[in-house]
This record gives C-alpha cells, structure tokens and sequence, in this order.
C-alpha cells in the first residue's frame, strides 16, 4: 500500500504505539525516543558484523552473546557495554524522570554538542 508523505498514522508503529499509549503526548513522546534508539543502533558496530566461528556456529548475535566480567552496573555483554556508552549510562532512569535527571541529562547534551558540532551545511544539504 502507498502512503502519501506525512501519512504515519496508518502506518504498524504508529497504530502500536497508540494502543499502548493513550495519551497523544506521551505516543510521541515513545516514538521520538524508538527514533533515537534506532538511530543509535545503525551506528552500533554491532549490528554491521557478527561473530560466526566453533563458538557462534549461529553468529554472536551482535556481541548479546558475548559475555564479559566483571559485570558492571548490569552490563553484561560486548553489546550492552556499547549501548551504555562504555559504562558511563549503565541501567535505567526511574521513570517519569524527575527535574533532577531532565537536569542531567540536558546538561550531558549540551556537552555533547560543544564538543562534536555539526557542520549546518551537511544538515541544509540533507544528502546523506
């Protein structure tokens, strides 16, 4: 079926997100944070590469099957250790976040843009 441009509510994610979310706010809220995961994973080396040998016979499935130790704050495998930006965002916030963590992690993006900017000619070209 085509869809016309804009058109994401008759679209799978959208129509799952809204059953598990009443609350228009908080489906965007959902998909916005599906949108960053995602973005994160396509730049998961991990998920470009698998570990096929006597070991992996089925692949490592992206490092989820390598394990390591010690086992810090819960991160248990060579894929979790990436996701948690080498150990330094292990687990996960207490949930509605409070003013304290929205502090946080505002000031840990600013951070991250003085320190890796983006060119605005590479974002206006959209030619990726």
């Amino acid at each position: 079926m085509l869809r016309k441009e804009g058109d994401y509510k008759s679209s799978y994610y959208y129509q799952e997100i809204a059953r598990s979310f009443t609350n228009e706010d908080d489906q965007q809220s959902f998909a916005l944070r599906l949108v960053i995961h995602y973005v994160g994973d396509i730049h998961q080396p991990l998920h470009a590469t698998a570990a096929v040998d006597a070991e992996y016979p089925s692949g490592d499935r992206g490092g989820n099957s390598e394990y390591v130790s010690p086992v810090v704050d819960g991160v248990k495998n060579l894929h979790s250790i990436w996701d948690s930006v080498m150990y330094n965002y292990c687990g996960y916030p207490d949930l509605p976040i409070s003013d304290k963590d929205w502090d946080f992690y505002t000031s840990e993006v600013d951070n991250m843009v003085e320190k890796y900017p983006v060119n605005p000619k590479i974002i206006e070209n959209l030619n990726f």
